[in-house]
C-alpha cells in the first residue's frame, strides 16, 4: 500500500524547470542570448586587440630608446621574492613586455608588466567528486592538477641590481589604508623633505640601512615621481612598482631604476657590501 501510495504522487516540476518553460516559449529569448554572445565575443576581442596593440607599442618604445624588448620574461625575475609583490605557497607573479636597459657599466635594468596569480589544486574523486583547493607545497596529491588564475589589475615595474646586500626596505606610496594598517611595521624616519613625509612611509627591519640609503639625492629621485611609485630595496635588488603606464614611459622607469642604482651613498655600499658577501660591521 506504502509502495503505490509513493508511486500514485503527481510529479510536480521544479521552479526552475518552470523558468526554463517559460523562457523558451518566449519570442525575444534567442535574440537575449545572441545579445549576449556578441557581448562576449566582443569583450574577449577587445582584450586581445588590447594585449597585441600594447605589445607593439612597448617594443617600438623600447627600440626607440635604444633598449631590447621581450615579449616573456627570459630573464628569471619572477624568481625574485619581493613583500610588495604576491609570493608563497601557491601565490606568484609573472613579467611580459620587458623592456631592457644595459647600463654603461654592463648591468641590465628591466621594466615590464606585471600580474599576480594564484595556483589551485583540482582533485577528482572515482566517484566524480570534485575538490578545489589552494595549491601548497607538500600537501599535493599525484592525482592533483594544477591550475594557475592570474587576477588583480596589470601593472608596471622595474627592477635593478644594486651594488649592494640590501636588508629589506619598503618606501610605500601613502594612503589611508597604509595610514591604518601599516602603523605597526613603520620605521620613525622623518627626513628635510616635507614631500617625502607626506607621500611616502617606510617599513623595514634596519633603521640604520634606512637612515643611510635615503640621503638627499635619493629622495630628490624618489620625489621627483611623485608619489606615483613604491619603491622596495631586497637583497642585490631594487624594485619599483606602479600602476600600470604608457607605453611610452616603460623605458623612462627602467631609466629612473638604472639612475636610482647610481645614487647609493658610498657609506652604504662600505656597510652593507656587495651582493653575496656578508655584510660587514662598521663602528
Amino acid at each position: 500500500m506504502t509502495s503505490f501510495w509513493v508511486a500514485a504522487q503527481p510529479f510536480e516540476e521544479s521552479s526552475d524547470d518552470d523558468f526554463l518553460v517559460y523562457l523558451s516559449e518566449q519570442w525575444w529569448t534567442p535574440w537575449v542570448f545572441l545579445t549576449l554572445c556578441m557581448i562576449a565575443g566582443f569583450w574577449m576581442i577587445r582584450s586581445l586587440m588590447h594585449h597585441r596593440g600594447r605589445e607593439r607599442q612597448v617594443r617600438q618604445a623600447a627600440k626607440a630608446s635604444g633598449m631590447q624588448y621581450r615579449e616573456q620574461d627570459g630573464f628569471g625575475l619572477s624568481r625574485v621574492a619581493f613583500r610588495h609583490m604576491a609570493s608563497g605557497d601557491g601565490k606568484g607573479w609573472t613579467a611580459n613586455q620587458v623592456v631592457t636597459l644595459t647600463a654603461r657599466d654592463g648591468a641590465k635594468v628591466h621594466a615590464f608588466d606585471v600580474r599576480s596569480w594564484t595556483e589551485f589544486a583540482i582533485n577528482e574523486s572515482a566517484q566524480g567528486e570534485k575538490t578545489i583547493r589552494r595549491a601548497r607545497r607538500g600537501q599535493g596529491m599525484a592525482s592533483d592538477r594544477i591550475r594557475r588564475k592570474h587576477h588583480g589589475a596589470t601593472q608596471s615595474a622595474a627592477m635593478a641590481p644594486l651594488p649592494i646586500n640590501a636588508p629589506r626596505l619598503v618606501i610605500g606610496r601613502e594612503n589611508l589604508i597604509s595610514k591604518l594598517f601599516a602603523t605597526a611595521t613603520r620605521i620613525d624616519l622623518d627626513v628635510e623633505s616635507e614631500m617625502f613625509n607626506r607621500s611616502y612611509h617606510v617599513i623595514g627591519d634596519d633603521l640604520a640601512f634606512a637612515r643611510d640609503v635615503l640621503d638627499a639625492q635619493m629622495i630628490d629621485l624618489m620625489v621627483s615621481t611623485e608619489g606615483k611609485i613604491t619603491f622596495e630595496f631586497s637583497g642585490k635588488w631594487l624594485l619599483l612598482h606602479t600602476e600600470q603606464l604608457a607605453p611610452e614611459l616603460m623605458p623612462g622607469l627602467a631609466r629612473l631604476g638604472d639612475e636610482m642604482r647610481h645614487v647609493v651613498p658610498a657609506l652604504v655600499i662600505q656597510k652593507w657590501g656587495p651582493p653575496g658577501v656578508t655584510r660587514a660591521t662598521v663602528g
